[in-house]
């Protein structure tokens, strides 16, 4: 009988130990990335290639494939700079995950007072939150990003916690934030990498993607104040296909540019910090991601799946990756399951190895 009760209080633990097993797998697959694609593949033109890669004035810079995030250029791409106004990037990412558009809100004196870029807005003057977005990004209102950070959290300081917590949660290790506008402040700097790594995350916003690519917008505040925006970012108007994404100047930082350029089912981030001629830089970067690279998708969102023990997994998004325009890969998969609710997809192009995307379980 003693024995029995030993066998029983063992079975009993051992079931509990595989839940709590399975429930922190579960927990900790919360925190896997859905998409892991770092190189670019160029079968057998790797040195044509590259050999063709424009130089650049900026001291820092970087060109991404934007859907899949795969670099196809970069310089000085992890030196730590000001990044003066881009910093209105994360500003507006925060903003729009917090705030309704239709939200109205007061402005604090202190944004009245602020230096620098502005829209000019009045001490207690009632204005949306949509209104301030485009005056944030189009004319990079100084006044609006203090407005904004004060509407959503109380405070500019509780606003830059915000700020500093998603560059963690985005993994922007070389990034930290001061101050919701980028007016010059220790401690306040980013890199060409991490700068293009949170454009990405701020363009799978449509809201984002519609205010940045904007060339002239209207603001009319609650007192019937009429202001006029115009996109200060030359190539929406030079030309096609550019989503203007944020442009800045200042004395510490020089001129930095973020510009997004979407054609032909493909899309490219290019990012130049400290500047002296960053429009043709851009339309060289541009030039040369769409002369010699493509996007493939090697993930339809809900589509993809495979079945196991009776279960369906599929992928919460589309997930692409960059190559040669010059290739054509014959793509094959491999599915890791990890008992739980997910399985693990490495990704090959003509048996290279090119990444690894997560299919979670359908319930």
């Amino acid at each position: 009988m003693k024995n029995l009760i030993i066998l029983l209080f063992l079975f009993v633990l051992s079931a509990i130990l595989s839940l709590y097993s399975a429930f922190l797998k579960k927990e900790q697959n919360k925190d896997q990335p859905l998409s892991v694609f770092a190189p670019v593949y160029y079968g057998n033109s790797f040195d044509e290639i590259t050999a063709l890669a424009p130089s650049v004035s900026a001291r820092s810079a970087i060109l991404t494939e934007l859907q899949s995030g795969a670099v196809l250029y970069e310089k000085n791409a992890d030196e730590r700079l000001p990044m003066a106004s881009t910093t209105k990037i994360m500003t507006s990412k925060i903003i729009l995950s917090r705030m309704s558009l239709s939200d109205v809100v007061s402005v604090p004196k202190e944004a009245a007072l602020i230096e620098g870029s502005s829209i000019y807005l009045k001490e207690g003057e009632k204005i949306s939150v949509k209104d301030l977005l485009y005056g944030l990004l189009l004319e990079s209102g100084n006044d609006a990003a203090y407005t904004l950070a004060h509407a959503c959290a109380g405070s500019e300081g509780e606003f830059v916690k915000l700020m500093n917590e998603e560059a963690e949660k985005l993994k922007l290790y070389n990034t930290h934030f001061a101050n919701p506008h980028g007016l010059s402040a220790e401690n306040h700097y980013t890199t060409a990498r991490d700068l293009a790594s949170l454009t990405k995350a701020a363009m799978e916003n449509d809201i984002f993607r519609e205010i940045v690519s904007t060339k002239t917008y209207v603001s009319t505040s609650s007192d019937g104040v009429k202001r006029y925006f115009s996109n200060h970012n030359k190539l929406l108007k030079s030309e096609s296909d550019i989503i203007g994404v944020k442009t800045c100047y200042t004395k510490a930082a020089g001129r930095c540019l973020v510009t997004a350029m979407s054609r032909s089912g493909s899309e490219y981030a290019a990012v130049t910090l400290d500047d002296r001629d960053d429009w043709r830089d851009h339309k060289n970067l541009f030039s040369y991601a769409f002369e010699n690279f493509r996007s493939i998708c090697v993930s339809k969102e809900n589509v993809f799946a495979i079945y196991l023990q009776n279960r369906k997994f599929t992928c919460k998004e589309s997930v692409y990756f960059a190559c040669s325009s010059q290739s054509v890969p014959t793509l094959s998969y491999t599915f890791t399951f990890d008992g739980v609710s997910a399985v693990f997809t490495e990704f090959y192009a003509d048996g290279a190895e090119m990444g690894k995307f997560c299919l979670s379980e359908v319930y």
